[in-house]
């Protein structure tokens, strides 16, 4: 059995070895308590649980400036460093054994490293710019829309009597003026006869009258002058003047009499419903037949009130028919009555059907496109240079050197931008690449 032996030190090596561990275990515990908690959701992140997030665990932001937050280059950040590099405060105070003895041996260079530290704060963040701007946009919406004929509907008789004769079909086109019902007109005839008859004897009894009243007027100064028979004969001229007058007109009354016994189209249409037939008989504002002109059509639309405000007079829209074919069109009237119900009001549009328009019927549904803008104008923001935070939305704006917070309000999204409501200008430059890593009034370089 082979026996080793080693040499036993004397009492000053072994007290030297001693006072070594000694003070590498103070040390090593003095720097372990300067490292300051971490955050809860820092406590998350720190996998080995040393109090420290090393570069392998570090993320995101953490990763990207891990030298940067590390201040005192000891190869993980503490609850001190993080706070202060996204706060833009400068590196944490040390209180390191480390940092004593740098103060101890170069007070005056350790002092002013510090001051030059706190006084530059963090530097400047490299980010993107981009301009809000107010930008023509094509979006639109639909509404569910009906042709509308201008000229439609039924019509009347404007005198009484017999039906003699029907000049059309059901779906017959007709031109202004032409004959569609003839009723009998004899009775209106003799009617007409008969009050020539009294216009004529009236006539000849005014002007008889106004004859001897000439006469009287000549004999004013003779005795055989009477002022009371003149006056008779005045207020006899006036009576038969009247009864003259009362029935001329009459006689022109059953001339246009005659003449709506012939119902005539008052303008081009198409027949659509016929109310009556041969032999049948009418009386004055009976419903004869309905037509309506599909050549003047316009387009109604029930459209929702808080989209009136991006609309007015003149606005341009399309009419879109169940076969996808678009047609011109703008608003020519916003009626101001709305549907409590539903919250719509009614808006119509002119339409340009060209040579089409023999196609459409009244009442036909169609869909209305319209712009979603007044003019088809929006301010709009990049989406990302909007951050979410728990009071609203924010942006960074750039003032000269400096990105300032504020608040804004957004719409729809746009693409990759988003509607600007409030808070931002046209010309306006935001911060869209690096805005997660700056603080309010954070120090900016633009990046090339």
């Amino acid at each position: 059995m082979n026996l080793c032996f080693f040499p036993i030190p004397d009492y000053k090596t072994v007290l030297r070895i001693a006072v070594t561990i000694t003070c590498c275990l103070w040390l090593s515990w003095t720097a372990s308590s300067e490292n300051v908690p971490l955050s809860d959701r820092g406590k998350a992140a720190d996998a080995n649980k040393n109090g420290l997030i090393e570069r392998s665990e570090a993320g995101g932001p953490l990763a990207a400036n891990f030298d940067e937050i590390d201040c005192d280059k000891n190869g993980g950040l503490d609850g001190a460093e993080i706070p202060a590099f996204f706060q833009g405060t400068g590196c944490p105070k040390k209180t390191t054994a480390e940092s004593k003895t740098l103060s101890k041996t170069e007070p005056n260079k350790a002092k002013v490293k510090r001051k030059s530290k706190r006084r530059g704060g963090r530097p400047p963040q490299s980010v993107k710019l981009e301009e809000v701007k107010l930008e023509t946009t094509n979006e639109t919406y639909r509404v569910i829309g009906r042709v509308t004929a201008l000229q439609s509907g039924p019509l009347a008789a404007r005198v009484r009597g017999a039906i003699q004769k029907i000049n059309f079909s059901v779906g017959d086109r007709v031109k202004k003026g032409t004959v569609l019902v003839s009723l009998a007109k004899q009775s209106l005839q003799a009617t007409r006869r008969r009050i020539s008859a009294q216009v004529s004897r009236y006539k000849s009894m005014m002007v008889n009258a106004q004859r001897e009243l000439n006469r009287m007027k000549k004999l004013s100064k003779s005795a055989a002058y009477s002022r009371a028979r003149f006056e008779d004969q005045e207020g006899l001229v006036a009576e038969r003047r009247a009864h003259y007058l009362e029935f001329k007109a009459a006689l022109e009354q059953a001339q246009i009499d005659i003449q709506n016994s012939s119902i005539k189209a008052p303008y081009d249409s198409v027949i659509i419903e016929k109310h009556i037939e041969v032999g049948g008989y009418v009386n004055v504002g009976a419903r004869v037949v309905t037509l309506s002109n599909d050549k003047s059509l316009e387009v109604e639309a029930d459209i929702p009130s808080f989209r009136l405000l991006n609309l007015q007079l003149g606005t341009k829209a399309k009419i879109v028919t169940d076969s996808g074919k678009l047609y011109d069109a703008q608003v020519r009237a916003i009626i101001p009555n709305e549907n409590v119900r539903t919250r719509t009001r009614p808006i119509r549009l002119t339409a340009d059907f060209g040579s089409d328009a023999s196609n459409f019927s009244d009442n036909q549904s169609v869909k209305v496109e319209l712009p979603l803008t007044n003019e088809n104008k929006v301010l709009t923001v990049n989406k990302d240079a909007v951050l979410r935070r728990a009071n609203g939305n924010i942006v960074f704006v750039v003032q000269g050197t400096n990105a300032m917070m504020r608040s804004v309000r957004l719409g729809r999204g746009i693409g990759n931008k988003y509607q600007v409501i409030n808070g931002l200008k046209a010309g306006d430059k935001v911060v869209i690449r690096g805005n997660e890593r700056l603080g309010a009034g954070g120090k900016i370089k633009i990046a090339k």
